[in-house]
């Protein structure tokens, strides 16, 4: 009773009050907000949304499989649609994944490999932990040592080696291990090992630094030459475009197969192949090396350099990387030692040419194709390069070398710098495996081994006729006489010892005697003095278009 007595004094005392201000009072209406759909929406988004609204929001983060974790799930105590007061704490559900389990660790990287063969001078550079790495499942990464690392590696055989041998070719499984809360990953990878193209990257990388403009290569070192003949692959006659001397140059660094005195597999074509090159190149450099800058016979050494659309680029070396030459004393170059050093030893894996392949325009047979001599030089064109088998009367001989007559008919045979002590005037001999060649557009033959002639007699009398100076294109390889000759001029030669005579007959037509290097020796060229008249003989040769008397020796002029 005393409690609603209580109650009824307290709503009188209010409106005794409200009595009171009756004139000041206001109707106020209660706001609220309307909870919209926040399904798809993330935190972020819902506490922008809120930013301005008077309701407080508090978030907890609930486990679903269902709804995109960090978005909307419900409101807590309320639904979508329902009015709030404002000033009303709202509390939201936000969806979390469920938690992650363990699993195995990810390697990447593992993929297989292909790696050139490591030669001398060039050592391996791959590295198998290199790119290859490996991750928990938290995507945390798993560092190299204890918990990633090389657990095998296994040959061809399948033997397990300690490391793969990047000097030969073969084919390597490599496994690689990770370990991540005793879970494990296990990733084969095969590497191979192979042999390098075959290509002249090294000639492709490099260039000549040193500087050549206006230089003179007799005087300086280094200087720009043109060509005045071929030789070789491995010597060529140039001239000196500051100075104007001709000389020889024989190619540092390297020797390749013969194509002069004696024939090889791959010479032929290896002396076209720098024919080729040196007739298209926009300059030739020529840079020597050391203070030696001759060899023996008086050659001149040089790193042949040329210039091909703007670059220059060197020939000793790309006749190696071509396998057209071998590498020979080029290790000691301070220049391109270990450049010519690593790519012979790459070339030569490619068994290419010189390091195995069969020159399909060589004559391998021993004996080569018997023919008479006429016969030879009236198809000489379709013996150049091949093996023939000669016999004749040796009617003169010029150093080492030999004329070879037969029926009226001969031909010089160059034997090079080998002594032929058992070739003699007045021997007729049989001569298997000579080569043909055509050399200064003379027709010769070469390649000769004493091992290949056959001695048929001795003493045999040599026929020699006397012509004059517009008869000597009909007895090319022939021994001829002219009687009275008038001494015009004496040339020495810018290479060597050698020089020429220039004389006239009797009726006045002009005689070129030539005498090389050898003959030179002992016989001065002072001893032909210009006025003084002569009578010599010996076989005639052709040299480009004009024909020229070859000198043997002293017995072989007699001066009046």
């Amino acid at each position: 009773m005393r409690r609603w007595l209580s109650i009824l004094a307290v709503v009188l005392f209010g409106l005794s009050l409200g009595a009171c201000q009756v004139t000041t009072e206001t109707t106020t209406t209660v706001q609220r907000h309307t909870l919209a759909d926040l399904a798809g929406k993330t935190q972020a988004e819902i506490q922008q949304l809120f930013s301005e609204i008077d309701l407080t929001i508090q978030f907890r983060e609930v486990v679903s499989e269902s709804i995109a974790p960090g978005t909307f799930i419900r409101y807590i105590g309320y639904a979508v649609g329902d009015q709030v007061n404002f000033g009303t704490t709202v509390r939201i559900e936000i969806a979390k994944a469920p938690p992650i389990q363990p699993t195995a660790p990810t390697i990447t990287g593992a993929e297989d490999a292909t790696v050139y063969v490591s030669v001398q001078g060039n050592p391996p550079s791959f590295d198998l932990a290199e790119g290859v790495s490996a991750t928990d499942y938290l995507g945390n990464n798993i560092p190299w040592g204890n918990f990633l690392y090389i657990l095998k590696i296994e040959n061809a055989d399948g033997q397990t080696v300690a490391q793969i041998d990047y000097y030969r070719v073969g084919v390597y499984t490599v496994t690689y291990q990770a370990m991540n809360s005793s879970l494990v990953t296990t990733v084969e990878r095969q590497i191979t090992i192979v042999v390098p193209p075959f290509d002249t990257n090294h000639t492709d990388n490099l260039r000549l630094q040193a500087s050549y403009a206006g230089k003179s290569f007799i005087v300086d070192g280094i200087g720009e030459v043109e060509i005045t003949s071929y030789t070789d692959a491995d010597t060529t006659n140039f001239r000196d475009v500051v100075s104007g001397q001709r000389f020889t140059v024989r190619y540092l660094g390297i020797d390749a197969p013969e194509a002069t005195s004696k024939y090889d597999p791959w010479g032929i074509k290896a002396a076209s192949f720098v024919r080729e090159i040196l007739a298209d190149a926009e300059k030739i450099i020529l840079q020597a090396e050391g203070t030696e800058r001759t060899d023996g016979n008086g050659r001149y050494l040089a790193w042949v350099w040329y210039v091909k659309d703007g670059v220059t680029r060197l020939l000793n070396l790309e006749l190696v990387e071509q396998a057209y030459a071998w590498a020979s004393g080029a290790a000691s170059s301070e220049f391109y030692g270990t450049t010519f050093l690593v790519a012979a030893a790459e070339t030569q894996l490619t068994g290419k040419r010189i390091y195995g392949e069969t020159d399909p325009d060589y004559d391998y047979s021993k004996e080569g194709t018997p023919i008479a001599i006429d016969e030879l030089i009236r198809d000489f064109d379709l013996y150049v390069g091949k093996k023939v088998t000669v016999s004749g009367i040796i009617t003169s001989k010029v150093g080492n070398s030999i004329y070879l007559e037969q029926n009226g008919k001969g031909i010089f045979i160059y034997c090079g710098y080998v002594l032929t002590n058992e070739l003699q005037i007045g021997h007729e001999v049989t001569i298997q495996g000579l080569v043909a060649a055509v050399y200064y557009e003379s027709k010769q033959l070469s390649n000769y081994s004493e091992q290949n002639m056959q001695l048929l007699s001795t003493n045999n009398p040599v026929t020699i006729t006397t012509i004059l100076g517009n008869q000597m294109g009909d007895y090319v390889g022939r021994v001829v006489r002219f009687e009275d000759l008038l001494i015009q001029s004496v040339t020495k030669s810018d290479t060597n010892a050698a020089y020429t005579v220039v004389a006239k007959d009797a009726g006045n037509n002009t005689v070129n005697i030539r005498v090389d290097d050898y003959t030179a020796n002992f016989l001065p060229m002072h001893l032909f003095v210009v006025g003084n008249r002569i009578a010599v003989f010996g076989p005639v040769t052709q040299f480009y278009s004009t024909y020229q008397l070859m000198l043997p020796g002293s017995g072989n002029v007699e001066f009046k």
